[in-house]
């Protein structure tokens, strides 16, 4: 067994993947003990964008930084698993809305709690100020990294 690495000399951006590739097990786990085994950690954003009185794919293709398509691909598995619908959009009959169901609320409050017991942990670990310390600076390495990506002239967001 290799001896482990001292954390100073881990690229940030290699420990944030295991993170998030840790977070994304533990939900994918708890969202198949809840009886949602069919949903994979990618449907997470789509449920974040389309609480509430729902939205449009192309809004939340925007949000996500992704292809229409690409979410439209995600709609579609998730309405087949019945956690969303289409509805008209009330504000333009030629458009159409994605909402969650009944199902696709039980989902995400499913995911929503992992993720606050998630939270909990963590405060454990490191403790509250700490980990409050951490969001704030890795929100501010997100927003430093997307304007460096704007000003490279490429799309941001939604991708790992």
């Amino acid at each position: 067994m290799a001896a482990p690495q001292n954390p100073q000399d881990v690229r940030l951006g290699l420990l944030a993947r295991r993170l998030v590739r840790a977070v994304a097990g533990h939900t994918r786990r708890e969202l198949a003990r809840q009886g949602f085994a069919d949903l994979r950690p990618v449907h997470n954003a789509v449920f974040a964008h389309v609480s509430g009185a729902g939205a449009r794919i192309t809004d939340v293709a925007a949000q996500l930084g992704v292809t229409k398509q690409a979410v439209t691909l995600l709609v579609d598995e998730l309405d087949q698993g019945g956690y969303v619908e289409r509805v008209p959009d009330p504000s333009d009959g030629r458009a159409k809305l994605v909402r969650l169901t009944h199902r696709g609320r039980a989902a995400a409050h499913v995911a929503l709690r992992g993720a606050q017991r998630m939270d909990q942990r963590w405060v454990a670990v490191v403790g509250a100020d700490r980990l409050a310390e951490l969001k704030a600076t890795l929100s501010e390495l997100v927003q430093a990294a997307e304007a460096a990506e704007d000003e490279a002239g490429r799309p941001t967001g939604g991708r790992g």
